[in-house]
Formats: C-alpha cells, structure tokens, sequence
C-alpha cells in the first residue's frame, strides 16, 4: 500500500495541485493498481480546507476510505508508523515536526520518498538561518534527507541538495497533471492587437522581487501595455505594499488581482498575456510557466534557477529576465513564431498523460 501525504494548509494553490494529481491517478492507473494507494491530509487550522477539498472528491465520487484527514501532524505520523505502508510519499517535506519524527522513528525512513516542492528544499540556500534552525538542519534534517528512500525532483534540485547533505536516496522525476488545461498547437493563434499585456510575477510574496521587475518595464511606461501583477494570495500585507507601489510607477496601467481565481478562469487570463516576466530566486510558478509556454506566451525566468535549464533541457526556449535591461521595447515583447509553435509542441509531449502516469508508475513500483 502507498500513502500520500498532503499539507493543504490555507493554501487554494496546493489544494488545486492535490486534488488534481488524486483525480489523475483515479482516471489513469486501473482499479486494481489504484486501490493500492491512500490519501493523507493534514490541515491544521484550516477547517474550511478540509470542507473544500471533501466536497471537490464528493463530486467525482472518490472513495471515503481512501482519505484521512489529520488536524495535527504527529497524529498523522502515529498513523503511517501503525500502518507500515510500502511507501509514504511526502508531497512537500518541510515541518519540523514532521522530520524530528522521522528521525525518532528511524524504520520509516526506509519507506519514505520526498517530492520536492521548492521553497521545501531552497529555504535553508537563500534565507538567513538562524543557530538554532542551522543545528536543526545539521542534526535532524541532514540524518532523515540522508536516509530517505526515494527523492523526486528535477536533476538540479537533486544536484543542488547532494551539495548540502550526503543522501542515500535514489532519484526520480515526475511531474504533476496541471491544474488547468493546457493548450495545444490546434488553439494556438497569433494575433496582433494594439494593447500589450505583461503578466508580473505570481503571487504577493516578497521573494518574487516585484520591485526588480517594475524597475526593467519603468523604461516602457509610456507604451501602449497594461501590467497585470496577481496578489491574492502569499503575503498579502506585502501585496498591498506592491499595489500602491504599481500604482506609484504605471499609474492606471497597472492592475493588481486580488480576488483568487479559479484555475480555468485564470487559464482564460492568461490567454489575454503577450508577455510574462518573473523575477523569483527559486522554483516557483512552474504551473503558471507551463501554462504560459502552451499558449506560445514569451517567458522571462532567471537563468540561474532551476526550471530554466529543465527548459532548455527539452528544447524550449524562454528568456533570461536579468537580460531584460535596456532592450527596446520591440524586442521586449517579440517572439519568434517558429519558437512559440516548437514550444507549445515540446510542452504537450513532456506534460502529455502518458509520461506523466509512466515516471509516478516507476516510483510506485520501485
């Protein structure tokens, strides 16, 4: 038996992200494979999550018996240590008190795989630890890294976290079902209008830098574009901050999203983008990129964060946002229509629902 294992949090994001990845195994594996596999949530304080994604199940009707819901993390760990599943896939791995179990309760390991999220793995690189975390990191993070089963992640993730901790787990990659359409080269269509719409980051939270990103479109405020910066969720104290500040630089040409969206209703924002640029300095918004790529939209990343070299890996060519200085505002927004119809085919084949369900089959059956 398989257990999933889901922090759903106030978070619609990983609520999309969890439902959608559970659907696509109800649709994709056969009955009896699926009903090898179990579903953990743990959601804390978050009540009306709970309710939101039952009734989401509810309506596809998923079996009641496949889903535990926890309040509290320990008790979820209690129950994975009774059950002695064959495998505990953590989709994100990042609570204290979730690794200072597994390091009392040193069996479990050996049954544990970690699905990399992103900020699970970047936050001990990029932020400021304090002593008391770096003696957490270098005492209990590093034995249960070390000694976990199975790590899923991009290859330079994997690269990236082999520099900090010496593990032992083998490596694999997966992708998750997106939790909107993505569109394919029947539906793509290049028109030309007059209003050039540039998507800014993804979310209110400060690590996105908006400021670095209004500062590189400053040069074209007298264009004809309108900025759309969604802030509905992350921290949202530091998105009105980013609002007034929009608001401050490109006048009414600025408009932030503050009411959250669901996913095919945003999907159809952002068939409207010509351009988006992020300016994050870690993995983040790869739904959104992908996305994105699909509908022949030009991208600016960072070169030097991960998905960018995933990219580039698979033939699909996005733009370097630290290149965006000083360039004409002609070249800021254009794309080649070749690129756009090669990148729209390439993100199709990688995210098609064969290679999805082939790379999470060769985690189970490992």
């Amino acid at each position: 038996m398989i257990a999933h294992i889901f922090q759903i949090e106030n978070h619609k994001n990983v609520e999309n992200y969890a439902f959608n990845f559970i659907k696509f195994l109800k649709d994709n594996l056969t009955k009896l494979e699926f009903s090898n596999h179990i579903f953990y949530f743990s959601y804390f304080e978050s009540e009306n999550m709970k309710d939101s994604i039952t009734s989401r199940l509810n309506e596809i009707s998923f079996p009641v018996d496949k889903i535990k819901y926890f309040d509290n993390q320990i008790d979820l760990m209690k129950n994975l240590k009774i059950n002695k599943y064959d495998n505990n896939i953590f989709h994100q791995l990042s609570s204290p008190k979730v690794f200072m179990y597994l390091f009392f309760n040193y069996t479990l390991l050996k049954n544990s795989t970690w699905v990399i999220w992103g900020g699970d793995l970047y936050h001990v690189f990029i932020n400021k630890l304090s002593i008391k975390y770096k003696l957490f990191d270098f005492i209990i993070r590093r034995q249960v890294i070390n000694n976990l089963s199975k790590i899923v992640g991009m290859k330079n993730d994997f690269k990236l976290l082999k520099s900090r901790y010496k593990t032992n787990a083998k490596h694999y990659f997966a992708l998750y079902p997106m939790p909107s359409k993505l569109y394919t080269i029947n539906e793509y269509s290049r028109i030309e209008k007059g209003i050039t719409k540039i998507l800014v980051a993804h979310s209110a939270n400060a690590g996105n830098n908006h400021e670095d990103i209004f500062q590189k479109l400053l040069p074209y405020k007298d264009e004809n574009i309108e900025i759309v910066c969604p802030l509905s969720y992350g921290d949202l104290v530091n998105g009105a901050v980013i609002e007034k500040r929009g608001q401050e630089l490109f006048g009414e040409k600025f408009h932030p999203l503050k009411e959250f969206m669901k996913p095919d209703k945003f999907s159809r924002l952002l068939e409207d983008i010509d351009v988006a640029v992020f300016s994050i300095d870690r993995q983040a918004a790869v739904g959104i990129l992908t996305t994105l790529i699909s509908l022949g939209k030009k991208v600016y990343y960072k070169k030097d964060v991960v998905p960018f070299d995933f990219y580039k890996e698979n033939d699909i060519k996005i733009f370097d946002t630290n290149d965006l200085n000083n360039k004409y505002f002609d070249e800021f927004i254009e794309m080649k229509e070749d690129d756009q119809v090669k990148n729209i085919q390439n993100i199709n084949e990688i995210y098609s629902q064969d290679n999805i369900i082939k790379r999470w089959r060769d985690i189970f059956d490992s």
